[in-house]
């Protein structure tokens, strides 16, 4: 029998380091942590803290295999040959080659999702044309096709955000267009949470002809080359477009400042999908993660942990599957 694979939160690790549980180095768990624990940890004041947690309960890395075209294949590894620390210095070193900026499309997912103002939205095309001309300036090539490309697609952005802007954010409008006026998405339990959701809004879709798994963003039109979408993707679609519609949505998904917490969520749902169950303090994120687990015959378990528990086996006689 193969030892369970426990994917934790990186809210776990703040309630160990809290002392609200007491996770330890166990044979019968491998807890597992992946890249997206680290772009929280960058984020903190003092990440050595959360690594030394990851380090002392003897937790495992867990990592997408891409092809060799940085692809992701749909399939993951564990890296069992370096400590937390080893990775995230290789993470660090890795994210400093490239001047790549993150939050560009920051405002872009704020916007649609409710909140934010003109303003960062409005510079969206010259920091798009900014970032792809500086992270091909390095090539051995004459770059002037490339400057020429990136000029032509500005003014598209352009139209659409000056189409976004015109049309507004008010959530409660969009939502109502989708067909949920009342806010009944947001209230949604039960069994086949996708289901009942698509249920709502597919009248007002009938006319695109976009199925279930095209709309929730696992079977995209554009598969930007890929044959078939990976589900790790599709996972994080399906989180954006939840929290368009308000299912299990939190206000920080409106915050300029909170909106990568959110990314990581989905990020961490995603990585969840590889592993036998994943731990989390956020009963937000747990419902979301059984919804979509559900809907795409995922086995892996959601598991809310409270704060009542004291060490790792009351970890398990405390938690529940929510």
């Amino acid at each position: 029998m193969s030892i369970p694979l426990v994917y934790i939160d990186q809210n776990i690790i703040g309630l160990q380091l809290q002392g609200h549980i007491n996770l330890s180095n166990r044979d019968d768990v491998i807890w597992i942590y992946s890249k997206e624990h680290f772009t929280e940890i960058k984020r903190a004041s003092d990440p050595d803290k959360y690594l030394d947690v990851l380090n002392n309960i003897g937790a495992t890395m867990l990592d997408l295999i891409l092809d060799e075209n940085w692809n992701i294949t749909g399939k993951a590894r564990l890296i069992e040959d370096l400590t937390p620390i080893e990775n995230y210095q290789n993470y660090i070193e890795a994210i400093g080659n490239v001047e790549f900026d993150e939050t560009i499309f920051d405002p872009f997912q704020v916007w649609v999702n409710g909140g934010g103002d003109e303003g960062p939205l409005k510079e969206l095309s010259d920091n798009l044309a900014d970032q792809v001309l500086r992270l091909t300036s390095d090539l051995p090539f004459d770059r002037t096709e490339m400057t020429n490309k990136v000029a032509t697609i500005k003014p598209v952005v352009d139209s659409v955000v000056d189409e976004l802007i015109s049309n507004g954010n008010d959530i409660k409008k969009t939502r109502a267009a989708f067909g949920d006026e009342k806010g009944t998405i947001g209230g949604v339990s039960g069994e086949n949470q996708v289901a009942q959701i698509w249920d709502i809004i597919s009248p007002s879709m009938e006319s695109s002809g976009i199925s279930c798994d095209q709309f929730f963003g696992f079977d995209p039109v554009d598969k930007q080359g890929y044959e078939l979408w990976p589900l790790y993707l599709g996972i994080i679609g399906c989180n954006a477009v939840m929290d368009i519609l308000g299912f299990q949505a939190e206000k920080k998904c409106r915050n300029i400042n909170k909106i990568q917490n959110v990314r990581s969520d989905a990020g961490h749902i995603g990585m969840g999908a590889y592993c036998t169950a994943i731990l989390s303090e956020d009963r937000r994120l747990v419902k979301r993660a059984k919804a979509i687990y559900e809907y795409k015959n995922i086995d892996t378990s959601p598991i809310l942990i409270e704060k009542t528990a004291t060490n790792s086996n009351q970890s398990t006689d405390n938690a529940s599957a929510d």
